[in-house]
């Protein structure tokens, strides 16, 4: 809580996490330190499981909602947020429950349909497999055991140039500025492929209609990947889990950076011709920073990004889609 409440009230969504979140008084994060030093009150949850958390983070989001209700009584307006797997859990919470909030701010945020993304970091994995078989484990049935760390990253990209013609597909495939991307990239997805199959109970690997191009080696990787379905079991919960609607009662203010090598800018723009399809783009607002890296948006941006919402909510007049402006707008 800050020192003096505007009596607005931000709840955060964190983002895909390996390890339980732990809040420590002595070590204030820094988002929710930014918010509360502009007079926000913010709550964020842990959420009850770790990896990808979406069923389990809306149901422990919102009973913490109601728990600072409860403790700290009816804000005058509330507002929902959150980082990279926090994004779409954004999008989902604004879409699912406008009532609840007077808008929502995505940052860099998966908010393209779950299926489609992971998809994409499957066929990327069956690539890499293809080009550096048994380097490391997967890309399916990955046992518990083995970890993805710093060292397997280092295992990675020191492969890389063992394979120019592979090396060079995979860069272009996953529009990669640098080998530390690219690897770290490959053993994220490794993490992630595990983390579902074991919650589901099923591979979510599904690179059997994918087509790759955009590469040197196309036809030749086309030719001899191996081929994954993924089982019907995960994709209706990858579906569950979530398919944005696009279906907006809330103005909702989507910031991302323009490189990112985990959630690709332009993914984007597939959740904004949801918005468009679903007859709600008075409710969207699309913007940039100039930066690499995921969720590279720094607090001064967030804050801005934030007070722009506001101003939205508040005139009823949308941000201009663009970049972030450098200069923070009055709400």
């Amino acid at each position: 809580m800050p020192a003096k409440w505007n009596r607005i009230l931000v709840i955060y969504y964190h983002g895909y996490s390996e390890a339980p979140a732990h809040f420590d008084k002595s070590k204030p994060d820094p988002i929710g330190s930014g918010f509360a030093s502009a007079g926000f009150a913010v709550a964020q949850s842990g959420y009850s499981t770790t990896g990808w958390a979406m069923e389990q983070a809306m149901a422990d989001t919102e009973a913490l909602r109601q728990h600072f209700l409860a403790h700290y009584g009816q804000p005058s307006e509330t507002y929902v947020t959150g980082h990279s797997m926090g994004g779409i859990l954004t999008a989902a919470t604004i879409e699912s429950y406008p009532n609840r909030y007077n808008g929502a701010l995505a940052l860099c945020g998966l908010l393209e349909p779950t299926t489609w993304a992971m998809d994409r970091a499957g066929a990327m994995l069956a690539a890499f497999h293809f080009y550096y078989p048994g380097l490391i484990p997967g890309p399916a049935h990955i046992p518990a055991s083995v970890r993805f760390d710093g060292k397997m990253v280092d295992t990675v990209r020191a492969a890389l140039g063992s394979n120019p013609k592979g090396h060079a597909e995979m860069l272009a495939l996953g529009h990669f500025k640098n080998d530390n991307d690219l690897a770290s990239g490959i053993v994220f997805s490794s993490y992630v492929e595990r983390d579902l199959e074991q919650k589901i109970g099923a591979t979510v690997l599904n690179n059997a209609n994918f087509i790759y191009a955009g590469g040197p080696d196309d036809n030749a990787l086309n030719d001899g990947v191996r081929r994954y379905t993924a089982s019907t079991a995960a994709l209706d919960y990858l579906k569950t889990w979530y398919t944005p609607t696009g279906v907006l009662d809330r103005p909702m203010l989507a910031v991302h950076t323009t490189y990112d090598p985990i959630i690709p800018a332009e993914t984007v723009s597939l959740y904004a011709d949801q918005v468009l399809r679903a007859g709600s783009s008075r409710f969207f607002v699309q913007q940039y920073v100039k930066a690499d890296g995921h969720c590279n948006i720094n607090g001064e941006q967030t804050l801005t990004a934030m007070q722009e919402l506001l101003t939205w909510v508040h005139s009823g007049k949308k941000p201009s889609p663009g970049q972030v402006p450098t200069q923070t707008p009055k709400p």
